[in-house]
């Protein structure tokens, strides 16, 4: 119905369009000043509380000081570099502290919604591990066009436990070391093959020609993905032509997915003696049982992926794109910081190179065959894996971030100081991110922690003041809802290096790749 009155053949006028667009503009912008009012009159309460919180403006918020301390960051730095500059400029930030506050409160509204940043692993347990906080709803919304929701990230705590449940055994140690051969065959190529090999037994040679449809799609979503809509991406976010290319991306990704799961369900139907193990099996086999619960035990397994119901077949594609989205986004990340920190450590570098002479042989092409072989041998490189560590401790990965509830209060950690230690602090409609990078790198958690020391990790006395405190760690969240790829990450990146540090010598040309990005008005060598 209209708001005008239309011409006389029932068309609308273009003043009538125009006049809806104003009102629904002048609705939007409405709600969004009266969210921003609650926001800050929020903050001013938390002030009048007795919290300490950084400076806060009833007009800004706290967006000038964060444009302040991300300023002096290069221009495309991520975002959880935040966490760090708010723990190096505490004393500046929190005056009437005594020492580094364990949470920072954070208001960029309109940019995003209200956060509390956690600079204390003993808070950080509070709402992952002692109680696991789902998921941030802002989550969701990032990774709606890849998945529906319906992913194991996404998922609610009830759906998640079902779904943790049956996918666990597909993640398992004993299963990733029998698929190390697989692994290696495509680490020999590329990271993206691994994720897919994986997951999908199905091999895309990303580096023996153009790029398959499935990696354009999925990179080119990952490229379009945002949290949410604010006032500076408004108009990028309700693009047509983004809308567009996202679900001509989501049906370019069913269409190349579904091929080979309907070829795996034809050959488990045949054979019912295969083993179900493969991320691809514990799927089907889960919709299966979903299917024999709805409709009786006697109802006929699904013959044909395509005939599932569209919730189904969305649960199929969402958890398949999810794990390849970290596959490919995290384990790739992580492999360019390690070689990073060897180029920046050769003293490490020529350690790990001698330990993989010692359990993998001495010629370091043959690496690839030996494993092959014998995949049993990357558990005993353990020096390897504390590199990994160590380096996922440096330069951390995507930190979690979960949902605040007005019945769920942190409690300031015992020698936080005046304002925090023994104070319930409110959690209702905030982000709680875990502030993994800041964590990392607190002295007061690790010892000569601005150094790179892999030896902490192999470390087990706890008195030894190199020995890694209980929770520190963080580099694949902690709790129930920890990265369930975790341990495969891990093998990807030592078959990696297994492979690669004996075979070449890696020298970085970081000077040279910022002249030609022009890049030069920034220290770029102090965040490196």
């Amino acid at each position: 119905m209209w708001l005008l009155t239309s011409r006389g053949d029932g068309a609308p006028t273009t003043v009538q369009i125009l006049s809806a667009s104003i009102i629904l503009f002048a609705g939007f912008l409405l709600r969004c000043i009266n969210r921003g009012y609650q926001i800050r009159k929020r903050f001013q309460a938390l002030k009048a509380q007795g919290i300490p919180i950084i400076e806060h403006s009833i007009i800004f918020g706290h967006l000038k000081v964060v444009g302040k301390l991300m300023s002096s960051l290069p221009p495309d730095a991520y975002p959880d570099y935040l966490q760090t500059q708010l723990q190096d400029n505490w004393r500046q930030l929190f005056p009437q502290c005594t020492k580094c506050p364990p949470v920072v409160y954070i208001d960029t509204w309109p940019l995003a919604n209200p956060l509390i940043i956690s600079l204390s692993a003993d808070v950080s347990s509070q709402f992952t591990q002692q109680h696991s906080m789902p998921r941030f709803r802002d989550a969701k919304d990032f990774f709606y066009p890849l998945t529906k929701n319906r992913d194991i990230v996404s998922m609610g705590e009830a759906e998640w436990k079902v779904w943790r449940k049956r996918l666990n055994v597909g993640f398992g140690t004993q299963y990733i070391t029998s698929r190390i051969p697989d692994i290696v065959e495509e680490v020999e190529e590329f990271v993206n093959d691994i994720s897919v090999r994986f997951f999908l037994n199905m091999r895309l040679h990303e580096q023996r020609g153009n790029p398959s449809p499935l990696a354009v799609a999925l990179e080119d979503t990952l490229s379009k993905m945002m949290f949410r809509v604010n006032i500076l991406n408004f108009v990028p976010y309700y693009n047509p032509w983004r809308h567009l290319k996202l679900w001509w991306n989501y049906r370019t990704l069913t269409q190349q997915l579904i091929p080979p799961m309907q070829r795996r369900l034809s050959e488990l139907q045949a054979d019912g003696t295969i083993p179900r193990k493969t991320l691809i099996d514990l799927i089907v086999q889960a919709l299966e049982e979903e299917a024999a619960e709805e409709q009786g035990s006697n109802r006929k397994k699904p013959q044909d992926l395509i005939g599932l119901a569209n919730d189904s077949l969305e649960v199929v594609v969402g958890q398949l794109n999810v794990f390849m989205l970290a596959g490919f986004e995290t384990t790739g990340s992580a492999i360019s910081w390690v070689f990073r920190l060897l180029c920046q450590h050769p003293t490490v570098l020529a350690q790990l190179r001698q330990e993989h002479d010692e359990i993998l042989g001495p010629d370091p092409w043959g690496a690839a065959d030996t494993l092959k072989k014998n995949p049993q041998l990357v558990n005993m490189l353990t020096h390897t894996h504390a590199v990994v560590r160590e380096s996922m401790r440096v330069h951390t990965n995507v930190g979690t971030v979960r949902q605040g509830d007005p019945t769920f209060f942190l409690t300031g950690p015992p020698g936080s100081g005046p304002g925090f230690e023994g104070k319930k602090l409110p959690t209702d409609d905030f982000g709680l991110w875990d502030g993994v990078s800041a964590i990392h790198r607190d002295p007061e958690i690790w010892h000569r922690a601005d150094e790179f020391i892999p030896e902490r990790f192999l470390v087990t006395d706890t008195n030894d003041p190199l020995c890694p405190p209980p929770n520190a760690w963080r580099g694949f969240a902690a709790g129930p809802r920890n990265c369930i790829g975790q341990h495969l990450a891990m093998v990807e990146i030592k078959l990696v290096m297994a492979m690669v540090v004996r075979c070449f010598d890696i020298d970085c040309r970081w000077d040279e790749w910022d002249q030609r990005r022009q890049a030069s008005n920034f220290d770029l060598a102090a965040y490196r």
